[in-house]
């Protein structure tokens, strides 16, 4: 019984934000879901679409409700592994609990979560954002996934994933359309890479931060401009320096600074604005202290020249 592992899928979102429907898709997944398998669905909280009774028998799912936070315990697992013994767990969290709970919570021995998924719903995402704004932050810090549904064109990519960013740069993205259609690859990008040089307005920094971020080749050999704050390296014998901006994701505590390496020496005043003008190199993950093998953009700065500060000095998004 020791050496039995337990997979654990953890759905997160705002009530009505389409949970439910990708957990039915989800048992619906003949590879995963086989009926033969047994599945520990765990409700946390229940919306407008509902489970019914033959759906759950098809797939060898057992519906438990958890209705208070403070029963998202190990003490509430451990006993649906005693009595259920599930191969695998799926989880319908309460998105108006605490965010970071699900990862925080001990799991029983065996237990592992593969994926954590946060729903999110386009028609409301602006409003929320505004209202909710702390609480979704701290959905989307613990998620692998984040899906926007009942999405449509009139509504801006570039602004939802940037907010979905800055919170977790390792976030996948993915749009699902009120047509079905699923774009798991936006590779739009708010400026014309056509050009050679490519100006970054002080207002834009945030978006061309997370785009070249997620995007490092198609802004490998462009020449940018912008105006940013230039730090010095800390704690590194490595040569270089950093150009950036201070963000705040949700509320003034949330605050960090967000930049790019410039792999160059040049002469400046540590923490000064400068106009920065370089040449977009691409460069293993490793000089940013990520795993090895995937690419990020840094910078070979060919002119640096002192600024002002802009007007808004802490971009936000």
């Amino acid at each position: 019984m020791a050496n039995r592992e337990t997979a654990v899928f953890i759905f997160n979102g705002l009530l009505e934000s389409g949970k439910t429907v990708m957990i039915h898709r989800f048992l619906d997944n003949p590879q995963i879901c086989d009926g033969k398998r047994k599945v520990l669905l765990v409700l946390c909280e229940e919306g407008m679409e509902e489970y019914e009774d033959d759906v759950l028998a098809k797939h060898n799912v057992t519906l438990i409700t958890v209705d208070e936070e403070a029963e998202y315990t190990y003490t509430l697992f451990e006993s649906y592994e005693k009595e259920y013994t599930p191969d695998i767990v799926v989880i319908e969290y309460n998105g108006m609990w605490r965010g970071t709970l699900p990862l925080e919570t001990r799991y029983p021995d065996g237990w592992q979560i593969a994926e954590v998924m946060t729903t999110v719903d386009s028609t409301t995402f602006d409003g929320y954002s505004k209202n909710l704004r702390a609480i979704m932050i701290e959905q989307y810090k613990i998620t692998d996934i984040v899906v926007f549904n009942r999405f449509n064109d009139d509504m801006d990519k570039i602004a939802f994933r940037s907010l979905i960013k800055a919170a977790n740069m390792n976030a996948q993205v993915v749009f699902e359309y009120e047509d079905g259609h699923i774009d798991t690859e936006f590779d739009g990008s708010p400026f014309d890479l056509t050009k050679d040089e490519v100006d970054i307005p002080d207002n834009d920094f945030g978006v061309f931060y997370f785009d070249i971020m997620d995007h490092a080749g198609k802004y490998d050999g462009k020449i940018v401009t912008l105006r940013a704050m230039v730090v010095k390296l800390a704690g590194t014998k490595m040569p270089g320096f950093l150009v950036g901006r201070f963000a705040m994701t949700c509320c003034e505590n949330d605050i960090q600074f967000i930049s790019i390496y410039c792999r160059n020496n040049m002469k400046f005043k540590n923490k000064a604005w400068y106009n920065v003008r370089a040449k977009v190199v691409c460069v293993d993950a490793s000089i940013y202290g990520e795993a090895s093998g995937e690419i990020l953009p840094a910078f070979e700065v060919l002119e640096m020249t002192p600024a002002g500060k802009p007007e808004q000095e802490v971009i936000t998004f």
